[in-house]
């Protein structure tokens, strides 16, 4: 196998709104760093690994890093990168070849810039942008109900597995959550060199 056709099925939903579906094995990695932030979410500790940005779920953590690092899940994060600059751009893979970095928080227990969102009923994400040069959201959950909102009033359902990257300056956002089932996502930043 080789990176392209790993990365053969990816759909623009939108102008600069890219679309794809994890790799089986990579959702593997995925379902693993979750279960870890499961542990992390219901231990009475909890407050202390909690991630906070300007959203309003139910609670936030960020993906450790001993999970993370050469992982295939981070890597193939990157490369999503790295082909989305090669479609905006007009560029190779050999051009964009190690150039896409996760933004990382130095010096912070937060870590990657890679965190696991729990959306529970009466939550909400108001629109926001994200830092960095690309962002995304990878879904664990199936969030048919409550979809993603780009600024432009654009919305989408995703299905379990589905994987979003877009620009960071993009706003988005999630309406008030009405579902009895707990959304879970992950978000991510990249930046290029």
């Amino acid at each position: 196998m080789d990176i392209n056709s790993i990365y053969k099925n990816v759909e623009e939903i939108k102008p600069y709104v890219l679309k794809h579906k994890l790799p089986p094995l990579v959702y593997e990695e995925l379902a693993k760093c979750v279960e870890h932030t499961d542990k992390i979410k219901n231990h009475e500790l909890n407050c202390l690994l909690e991630h906070y940005n300007g959203g309003d779920n139910s609670y936030q953590v960020s993906v450790p890093f001993n999970l993370l690092e050469g992982s295939f899940l981070q890597a193939y994060i990157i490369y999503l990168g790295e082909y989305y600059r090669c479609k905006y751009e007009y560029l190779s893979f050999k051009d964009t070849r190690r150039t896409v970095r996760m933004r990382k928080n130095e010096h912070h227990f937060d870590g990657y810039d890679l965190w696991v969102n729990y959306t529970e009923a009466g939550s909400r994400n108001d629109m926001h942008d994200h830092g960095g040069n690309l962002s995304g959201v990878i879904y664990y959950t199936d969030c048919k109900g409550s979809p993603l909102y780009f600024e432009d009033g654009f919305s989408y359902n995703a299905e379990k597995g589905d994987i979003l990257i877009f620009p960071s300056s993009l706003k988005h956002k999630v309406n008030t959550h009405t579902h009895k089932n707990t959304r879970i996502t992950l978000s991510y930043n990249l930046y290029y060199l």
